[in-house]
């Protein structure tokens, strides 16, 4: 029986502030005795999420952008089931990893969010019109990393001056009209052009299961684009004390509950289900 832990990485895996995730490191170093695979879903870039695959030390593969990507080294245990996946998905080499591209391309959403911007009378201000500056005062990014998450393929983030329903509602049906998404992450809106995490996570538990059988699979996340993909776990985490009502609306399995956000709720979360098997 093989684990698979999904999750999503800011305010969940990775303190929302400092964006560490030492705090979980009873829960990591679990997971490692017991063999499970550790994949994050994340809005984070290609660029973001290296350096952290390598730290963490799994080979597991991981769902980027939004579920705009999903990207393994050929090496890895799952690589052959995802590089034989049917109907084929467009694949192409990215800073050492095979990507799977299941969205629409980031030039593209670039030009959508103006288009839709215009239309709804509303400056929607996305990373691609941003500094590096700019986005690591945003998301209180070092300013290196920050240059890392303006680098996109499948997935514009943007800011409003003000959201109200109304205007969401009017963005939202802008970007259906033209074959596009709006999910809403933490801090920003996020542009796309795919079926969301929900998509990537559906494909890797099938993969998962080609080459290891029985699984039981859990998921953390701390926001509502993190529900559609928790509800295809066996057991789903929602973390932070704002998303106690929302996980009960959009979750149809039982949800844990967790008021502590990021890595020292992510930790005992694991641990305690890790307990419970």
């Amino acid at each position: 029986m093989k684990i698979v832990v999904f999750s999503d990485l800011d305010a969940t895996l990775l303190d929302g502030e400092t964006y560490s995730w030492k705090a979980a490191e009873r829960a990591i170093e679990a997971l490692r005795k017991r063999e499970a695979a550790l994949v994050m879903v994340t809005s984070k870039t290609l660029s973001e999420v290296g350096w952290l695959h390598e730290e963490l030390g799994f080979d597991d593969p991981f769902v980027f952008e939004n579920g705009g990507g999903i990207a393994f080294r050929k090496e890895m245990p799952l690589s052959e089931y995802l590089l034989s996946w049917e109907p084929k998905i467009d694949e192409f080499q990215r800073e050492g990893f095979t990507v799977l591209a299941l969205g629409a391309r980031y030039e593209a959403l670039v030009k959508s969010l103006g288009e839709i911007s215009s239309e709804v009378g509303t400056p929607l201000l996305g990373f691609s019109a941003m500094s590096d500056e700019e986005v690591a005062k945003a998301t209180g990014l070092p300013a290196e990393e920050a240059a890392k998450a303006r680098r996109r393929l499948f997935d514009e983030p943007f800011v409003m001056p003000e959201a109200t329903t109304s205007l969401e509602a009017r963005i939202q049906a802008a970007a259906t009209r033209r074959g596009l998404a709006v999910v809403k992450g933490g801090r920003f809106g996020h542009l796309i052009g795919h079926a969301g995490k929900e998509k990537a996570v559906s494909i890797l538990i099938e993969a998962f299961r080609k080459g290891h059988g029985e699984l039981v699979t859990i998921g953390l996340g701390d926001s509502p684009n993190d529900f559609p993909f928790l509800q295809l776990v066996d057991t789903p985490v929602a973390l932070g004390k704002g998303l106690k009502t929302e996980s009960v609306l959009f979750l149809s399995e039982p949800v844990y509950r967790f008021d502590t956000p990021g890595p020292k709720g992510w930790n005992q979360a694991v641990l305690d289900i890790l307990a419970a098997l």
